[in-house]
C-alpha cells in the first residue's frame, strides 16, 4: 500500500511499502530507494530481462517442444503475462572441521570346497569414515519471508546453473528501465537477517551432504565463517497464464533466457488413460500377490497400493507439474567457488 511520506528521492514520485520493506524500487524511475535495514544501496545488483514479446515467444517453444503440449497447441490461448522482479539474496560462507560417520556396507567373501564347488556368502559391516571439510559455499535464497509463489524457489536452481551477468542497479539507465519496466516485489529481510540465514544454513548443507551417504553421523565438529561477498539480486521472473478448454494453466519463466523452471500443464485424455491403467495394474499386483498367502503377501498389498495411488492421485489431479530441477530448502549451496 501506498505510505504517505515516502516518495522517492530521485524523481518524487509516491512508493508502495509495507511495514517489512526494506528497498523500495520506484516504478517510474526505477531508483532504489533505502528506507530501513542494514543494506547498502551500491550492494543491489538486476539481471537485465527478456521483454515480454520474447517471453510470449519462449512459451509457444516450450509448447513445441512438450509431448502433449504439442497435440494440443491449437487449443492453447494466452490469456496473460505478467513479469516481475524477486529480489534474493546471495553470498559466500567458509564451512571448515571434520565429520566421523558410520556405513553399513555389504562384504561378500566366496569359499571353494575340496570338490572344487564355489560359494559366496555376504554379511553386513559397519564401516566408520572420518573426513575433513574445508570449502567455500555460495549460498542464495529470497529476501522475502513468504515464498510460496509457485516458481520463485525455482528460480534459484536455475540462476545457480546459468549464472547469469548482473549489473548494479544504480548503475541501470532510465532508457534501460523503461524499455523493461517491471514490479519489484519488496525485499523484506535485510543484510544482518540474511547473514544470520545463511550462516545457520551452511551448517545445514553439509550435515544434509553427510547424512545422505551415511547410516549415521557419529562426530559433526563443522564451522561456518561469517558470510561474506553479500548481495542482493533481482531476478526477472515471467509467468505466463494460458487457457485450455475452460481452465486456467500457467508456466514460469526465467527473464534472463527464457528457460521454462515450473509450470502447471493440462493433461490430455490419453495421459489420464495411461495413469488410471498404472492404478489399475497397482491394484492387480496388490491382488494377485495377497492371494498367493506367502511372506511375500504384505510386501505385495504395499507395492500394489503405493503404485495405485501414485498414478490414482494424478488422474484425480487433471494436471501436470513440471519443473527444470528441485531444490532441497530456501537457501540452496554446495557449489564450490
Amino acid at each position: 500500500m501506498e505510505a504517505s511520506g515516502f516518495r522517492c528521492e530521485r524523481c518524487g514520485a509516491p512508493l508502495d511499502v509495507s511495514p517489512e520493506t526494506i528497498v523500495a524500487v520506484c516504478p517510474y524511475c526505477g531508483y532504489p530507494n533505502h528506507l530501513s535495514g542494514n543494506l547498502k544501496t551500491e550492494d543491489i545488483y538486476i539481471v537485465p530481462s527478456l521483454d515480454k514479446n520474447a517471453i510470449a515467444q519462449a512459451f509457444w517453444k516450450m509448447v513445441e517442444k512438450d509431448f502433449d503440449l504439442k497435440r494440443m497447441k491449437g487449443e492453447l490461448e494466452i490469456v496473460d503475462i505478467e513479469g516481475k522482479y524477486a529480489p534474493y539474496w546471495a553470498g559466500r560462507v567458509h564451512v571448515e572441521g571434520k565429520v566421523r560417520y558410520m556405513v553399513r556396507e555389504e562384504e561378500c567373501e566366496s569359499y571353494t570346497d575340496s570338490e572344487g564347488n564355489t560359494e559366496t556368502r555376504c554379511h553386513t559391516v559397519e564401516r566408520h569414515y572420518t573426513e575433513r571439510v574445508n570449502e567455500t559455499l555460495r549460498l542464495m535464497g529470497s529476501a522475502r519471508r513468504q515464498v510460496g509463489e509457485f516458481g520463485v524457489r525455482d528460480m534459484v536452481k536455475h540462476y545457480s546453473k546459468t549464472n547469469p551477468a548482473g549489473k548494479r542497479l544504480l548503475d541501470l539507465g532510465e532508457g534501460e528501465w523503461e524499455r523493461v519496466k517491471l514490479e519489484i516485489l519488496n525485499t523484506e529481510m535485510d543484510e544482518v537477517q540474511a547473514k544470520l540465514m545463511m550462516h545457520e544454513d551452511a551448517i545445514d548443507v553439509i550435515r544434509n551432504r553427510f547424512d545422505a551417504k551415511s547410516d549415521k553421523i557419529e562426530e559433526f565438529d563443522v564451522r561456518a565463517d561469517e558470510p561474506e561477498g553479500l548481495r542482493l539480486l533481482l531476478l526477472p521472473m515471467w509467468t505466463v497464464y494460458y487457457k485450455h478448454e475452460n481452465s486456467i494453466f500457467h508456466a514460469v519463466f526465467a527473464g534472463w533466457d527464457g528457460k521454462r523452471v515450473a509450470s502447471v500443464e493440462p493433461m490430455p485424455v490419453w495421459r489420464r488413460i495411461q495413469y488410471l491403467s498404472g492404478a489399475v495394474f497397482g491394484l492387480l499386483i496388490g491382488a494377485a500377490m495377497g492371494m498367493g498367502g506367502s511372506g511375500w503377501a504384505f510386501i505385495g498389498l504395499i507395492l500394489g497400493s503405493a503404485i495405485s495411488w501414485h498414478f490414482g492421485s494424478k488422474v484425480l489431479e487433471g494436471q501436470r507439474v513440471e519443473r527444470s530441477g528441485g531444490i532441497l530448502g530456501d537457501f540452496v549451496g554446495g557449489l564450490k567457488r
